[in-house]
């Protein structure tokens, strides 16, 4: 009896303009993540194949980077169209990340220390990928987190081959994962953290080095804002909560709470 070949779920991991450090974090997770991929015919990754995309439809397509070109935006628009969910993958996809800097700076004058001659070079105003197509899912950080991937990466292939529900990330803050892994909070010692506002599941990675969080995964959806200024007044200025918050597009989210919250 001729045995039936069973059709795997077709995935694409691309880059826009990205330093592809969440693509590296996929690779960190070594044989686990060859194994993940062994449930699936990957179609485009330029870090582990040569081969050219075919363009045919696709089930899952992630995307990492910023839309910051013409290229970028003719890219993102093609996997929107051959995809059945779209994903993006970290925080510059999601929030805009280091590169939406520009945005509140001068753009003319933030481009003139990259390049010499300016002429020709695009300089765009940065947007999150949300903003051009519609995203099924994100997994946010800077990078995004290994183990979180692996966790909701099968949730996702049930939706395309079953139809069932997408994955949520739990509202839950930085701090429950400081909590979980015994770390003595940094307010405590007055330095400052956006912990309690910002989405958790990064393992609280920079906390557990001492270093603040600055809200690379964004605001939880009952994320604080006015609490957590008040918060930190005594340890940082409004000029230099304002400058943190540029550092990974959070200020964006920051400011569309502050408008719903208004009084």
């Amino acid at each position: 009896m001729e045995k039936l070949e069973i059709k795997k779920p077709k995935i694409a991991i691309v880059s826009l303009t990205s330093c592809e450090g969440c693509q590296f974090a996929l690779l960190d997770l070594g044989e686990r993540f060859l194994e993940a991929m062994g449930q699936v015919e990957m179609v485009d990754f330029r870090l582990l194949e040569d081969e050219e995309d075919a363009g045919e439809s696709i089930d899952i397509a992630f995307v990492e980077g910023n839309p910051a070109t013409d290229a970028n935006k003719k890219t993102l628009l093609e996997l929107r169209r051959r995809s059945k969910l779209l994903v993006v993958i970290g925080n510059c996809a999601a929030m805009g990340g280091i590169p939406e800097i520009k945005n509140y700076q001068q753009q003319k004058q933030t481009i003139k220390h990259v390049y010499k001659y300016i002429q020709g070079i695009e300089n765009e105003e940065i947007q999150e990928v949300d903003n051009f197509v519609k995203v099924d899912f994100t997994f946010p950080g800077c990078p995004i987190t290994g183990e979180e991937f692996l966790k909701y990466f099968p949730i996702l292939l049930a939706n395309v081959k079953m139809g069932t529900e997408l994955p949520e990330i739990p509202d839950s803050p930085v701090c429950l994962e400081c909590k979980k892994k015994g770390n003595r909070c940094l307010l405590l010692d007055k330095k400052p953290c956006f912990g309690p506002m910002i989405l958790g599941g990064c393992d609280a990675v920079c906390p557990s080095a001492r270093m603040g969080c600055q809200g690379c995964r964004g605001l939880r959806p009952t994320g604080n804002v006015k609490a957590m200024k008040m918060t930190l007044k005594q340890m940082m200025t409004d000029d230099e909560f304002e400058n943190t918050t540029e550092i990974f597009g959070l200020k964006d989210d920051v400011e569309d709470w502050e408008k719903d919250h208004a009084a």
